[in-house]
């Protein structure tokens, strides 16, 4: 687990983010190279939105994140991306990345708790690195990165209307980020930051209907064991759960993956009631 740095946004003096949350973001338009020309060609706002379109309608959240990698790398200013999730506790995560060297440099980051990835995740702002050698801002960090083959990086901050992460780019060589290339990384995190806002809901989602679904089946398990209405069973759960000072998940997971909760029948409750009259009071 990582967790922000002592070091402030200004001691890194990074690149002015301050704008609308990402879904009024993607009105802007992005640059990306051109096949032919070698230069560059303006992305309008529709396909910005169907590049997110595309990234959702994925099967799952993972292979949503997924796709966002996969256009950071093809459009974006780096040879590898990454994204960084911030989670409960001050934790982060990796949750999508376009090869095992972008990984690792995320990892190191989260070891040593340093890092330009790891600062976007607590920091608005963009962090850039033009040359992972030359920069000390990160003196653990970058060396060990440049050994992986690491060149450059930049990252930015994720939020919609909550900090979510960081989107991390990694260039192979030393590269001197343009204004061009600053704008256009702006843009994908805003458009990874809507796809990662999806993801985790839609995580949470699938989590609360898990849970719920785990508590039937054991309220059902009581239900046929005790005869108890499906009321008294929950009560049954919650008491136990409360007595025994367990949460509700732990309780009914262990029901049904045993069949058993130690002690039931004997468990204490007001008026040493019968379990079949547990909640009547």
């Amino acid at each position: 687990m990582a967790t922000p740095s002592s070091r402030t946004q200004t001691e890194y003096s990074p690149v002015d983010n301050t704008e609308s949350p990402a879904s009024s973001r993607l009105i802007s338009l992005t640059r990306v190279p051109a096949a032919s020309s070698g230069g560059h060609v303006d992305l309008p706002a529709a396909t910005i939105a169907e590049a997110i379109r595309a990234a959702v309608a994925r099967s799952t959240p993972a292979e949503s994140l997924q796709a966002v990698i996969a256009m950071a790398v093809q459009t974006g200013p780096c040879d590898g991306a990454s994204i960084t999730m911030r989670g409960a506790g001050k934790t982060v995560d990796t949750v999508a990345s376009s090869d095992g060297k972008v990984e690792q440099a995320d990892l190191l980051q989260y070891e040593l708790g340093e890092g330009p990835g790891l600062e976007a995740v607590w920091t608005d702002g963009v962090f850039i690195v033009p040359d992972l050698v030359a920069d000390g801002r990160w003196p653990h960090w970058s060396p060990r990165a440049a050994e992986l083959g690491i060149g450059a990086s930049l990252a930015v901050h994720l939020f919609t209307d909550a900090a979510l992460g960081s989107l991390n780019l990694y260039s192979l060589a030393p590269r001197g980020f343009s204004e061009s290339d600053i704008e256009n990384a702006k843009v994908i995190a805003a458009q990874a930051s809507v796809v990662l806002a999806y993801a985790r809901t839609q995580q949470n989602l699938w989590h609360a209907i898990d849970t719920r679904n785990l508590i039937g089946q054991a309220q059902g398990i009581l239900m046929q064991r005790y005869g108890l209405t499906a009321p008294k069973a929950f009560a049954v759960l919650r008491r136990y759960s409360q007595h025994h000072n367990i949460k509700l998940t732990v309780l009914a997971e262990q029901l049904t993956t045993t069949g058993q909760l130690p002690h039931l029948d004997n468990s204490p409750h007001p008026g040493n009631l019968p379990i079949s009259e547990w909640g009547s009071g």
